[in-house]
């Protein structure tokens, strides 16, 4: 049995729209049983609920029916069809998915509605019908405007550019930023009208009236002209601000808040206010203040030529220490119950602070270990802070597949495994295994980030490389064992400001297949080395992985003894870079030593594959990998005991994450660090990777010595300097 249902929908949001449904469909009921119950006196109660029964069946809902509702559409002449069931994409999958029912289809209704205004109709007008599993909205499109002349009245403060952007933000953001031409649509003007009333509150004008806006409508033109009309009121600044001392707080604490707001003097702003409070509280709870309260309060009758006085008052309370740490772990948790209050340890006893927290909260969730770190701060009757713990432990091994191209090794192909808890203690196992266009390589490697529960990170590495390179082939089996002492503020990546290490390197090298000629110029070809080295690490950097600002220094120095040859020999090495934020670019610069000193024999005396080498993609750009420097009489690059390296560089965003960059390197190889000195000017991209960026670059030599290239192209990953 089919059945018609015929509805001009009200103007009503749908949760209106589905009150209002059940109670008229109530109603109707209650109409159609009395009527039934008039026409019948006589009838007994049975019948009356078999009436009843039978009037809420016609009205019943559809039910989810075995096919797919149709949906139809008539009178759309600006819209096809496949646009139209886009935009009701939700709606119409409710039908699917609940079956069609009279709330349905007036939401679906409401939304036609609402996607005809928000492109420039606003007289649309949608009814619809069911018929059984079928439901057909009925549209009359109605004329389309486009939206015309914003013109703003009493607007003294501000210029009309300025406020257009509020007024057409909202209808900006659903199309084309190329767009010039723009729809008429009211609900989005009016929210704009909003957006400019709190402009005008934000900027000191608390009094501030929009009126209503008014709309011209022309239909020669098929547009709407607007007018927005502002009483601005009085504007109001910040005045002076008043502070109480707080022992063993410096007054400068407060007084740099203060100038923020009053030198010059900012507008005065509910919001400005509120944020100073937020501030005021941070730096008492940065001074151990947990249970601290700030009031502010603001006298506008007092103010004077439009400068408000504001008078703060803190009721600072004990300072609070941090105390106990509890761990909520989950069930099958794999870490050790004392993992998380042995890292929080350091932290027992001293004076509370939300960034000592938030520093180390850092550290813990750049490990890997966990998902997320949840802590509650509960203060305690003995003015410490009680931390509880909450972890969500990560999944602790992984593996990986990766490839690639660089300029210098080619076609890159490899995989990886790590296990970041073994023995439920954090300490992290990996293996790496890669072949390239110059060879394969392979390493394992076992760490223990929090020595003797420590802050001394343990690592100990075991390795082989095959390499072909320029000349020669290199056989390099070795172990290194290094000892770093991790201190000072943590970096967005969890590592620390300062490092200080030590290391030591054990390596059995073997090269083959020489084509240097003669070959005495490559040095011993066998060798045992055992080095000992040293190296400080200073970072002031914003980001380590994509720096905007800051420094960062490198130094380091190694004692080397080579067994079989009894050569013994120093090298030290310095880097230092630099980065500048420019308006909307990054001024980088860099500059880099390094020396090897032997004991005897000069540079025959120490292994080629122990001397510095320059040129290539991060070092002077203008050459290829190790072409800069001296070389034997086949080109093949023969290395140095000292070497130079500068580097400037502007990096500037062209679209999205593509930067652009232009740069200037220099720099020598020899036995002087300005032996062979050359220059290579360039341009590159960069495209920046939550790792890193990927690099493309072109470098030229301006002035080209015998047997060197115009210029050279190099692709890598990482920054240059």
């Amino acid at each position: 049995m089919s059945s018609e249902f015929r509805y001009n929908k009200p103007k009503h949001s749908p949760a209106l729209r589905d009150c209002a449904s059940v109670i008229a469909r109530i109603a109707r009921q209650c109409l159609c049983i009395g009527a039934l119950s008039a026409l019948l006196p006589d009838a007994g109660l049975a019948q009356s609920k078999a009436q009843e029964a039978a009037a809420t069946s016609q009205l019943a809902p559809t039910p989810p029916p075995e096919a797919a509702s149709r949906v139809i559409f008539d009178g759309n002449q600006h819209f096809p069809e496949n646009q139209l069931r886009q935009a009701l994409a939700d709606p119409l999958l409710s039908i699917q998915s609940q079956g069609l029912t009279a709330p349905l289809a007036d939401d679906t209704a409401y939304y036609l509605e609402v996607f005809y205004r928000r492109h420039g109709y606003p007289n649309v007008d949608v009814n619809y019908q069911i018929r059984g599993r079928e439901l057909q909205l009925n549209i009359t499109e109605g004329h389309y405007y486009k939206l015309g002349k914003i013109n703003f009245a009493g607007n003294q403060s501000f210029p009309a550019t300025s406020l257009n952007d509020y007024m057409i933000g909202t209808t900006r953001a659903r199309l084309s930023q190329f767009k010039k031409e723009l729809p008429f649509v009211q609900a989005d003007l009016e929210t704009g009208s909003g957006l400019v009333k709190n402009y005008y509150i934000s900027q000191g004008f608390p009094n501030v009236q929009v009126e209503p806006l008014q709309y011209q409508f022309d239909e020669a033109l098929d547009e709407v002209d607007v007018t927005v009309t502002i009483k601005e009121g009085r504007k109001f600044v910040f005045g002076a601000i008043d502070f109480p001392d707080v022992p063993g707080i410096p007054v400068s604490e407060f007084q740099a808040k203060a100038k923020e707001l009053t030198e010059p003097p900012k507008p005065y702003s509910d919001a400005a206010v509120s944020t100073l409070q937020r501030d005021l509280l941070f730096i008492l709870k940065r001074y151990g203040h947990v249970t601290a309260q700030v009031s502010v309060s603001a006298d506008m009758a007092a103010a004077k030529a439009g400068a408000v006085p504001v008078k703060v008052n803190i009721q600072a309370g004990p300072v609070y220490k941090f105390g106990r740490i509890v761990v909520q772990q989950r069930p099958n948790s794999r870490l050790k119950p004392d993992f998380l209050p042995n890292r929080f340890l350091p932290l027992t006893g001293q004076t509370y602070s939300p960034l000592k927290l938030q520093e180390l909260d850092t550290q813990m969730i750049t490990t890997g270990l966990f998902d997320s770190l949840d802590f509650q701060e509960t203060p305690m009757p003995d003015d410490t802070v009680q931390l509880t713990l909450s972890p969500v432990e990560a999944k602790e091994k992984y593996f990986g597949i990766f490839g690639g191209y660089d300029t210098f090794y080619g076609v890159i192909f490899g995989g990886n495994f790590s296990d970041r808890d073994i023995g439920g203690e954090g300490h992290i196992f990996s293996a790496s295994a890669e072949i390239t266009g110059r060879g394969p390589t392979g390493k394992i490697s076992y760490e223990d980030p929090w020595f003797l529960n420590t802050d001394l990170d343990f690592l100990t590495q075991v390795g082989i490389d095959d390499q072909s390179l320029y000349g020669y082939t290199f056989v390099d089996e070795y172990i290194r064992t290094n000892l770093t002492a991790k201190y000072g503020k943590t970096l967005t990546t969890g590592t620390k400001e300062y490092q200080t290490g030590v290391f030591l390197l054990l390596r059995n090298a073997n090269l083959s297949q020489i084509n240097i000629t003669p070959e005495t110029l490559v040095g011993p070809t066998s060798y045992d080395l055992v080095t000992f080295g040293l190296n400080q690490t200073i970072d002031r950097r914003d980001n380590p992985l994509n720096p905007h600002k800051g420094w960062i220094l490198e130094l380091a120095a190694t004692d080397s003894e080579l067994l079989r040859n009894y050569v013994n020999y120093i090298t030290l090495s310095e880097r230092f870079s630099l980065y500048i934020p420019v308006g909307p670019t990054v001024l980088a610069a860099g500059v880099r030593f390094g020396g090897i000193f032997p004991s005897q024999g000069g540079v025959l005396a120490i292994p080629i594959e122990e001397r510095f080498f320059n040129g290539g993609a991060t070092t002077v750009r203008s050459f290829l990998e190790r072409q800069l420097g001296p070389k034997d009489i086949g080109n093949n690059p023969l290395g140095g005991l000292t070497r130079s390296i500068f580097n400037l560089e502007d990096d500037f965003p062209i679209y999205a994450g593509i930067i652009g960059a232009v740069f200037f390197d220099s720099g020598g190889l020899g036995n002087s660090p300005f032996d062979n000195f050359s220059t290579g000017v360039g341009l590159g991209l960069r495209y920046n990777l939550p790792v890193g960026p990927i690099r493309v670059d072109y470098g030229i030599n301006p002035a080209p010595r015998k047997n060197d290239s115009f210029g050279a192209f190099n692709l890598s990953f990482g920054f240059a300097f």
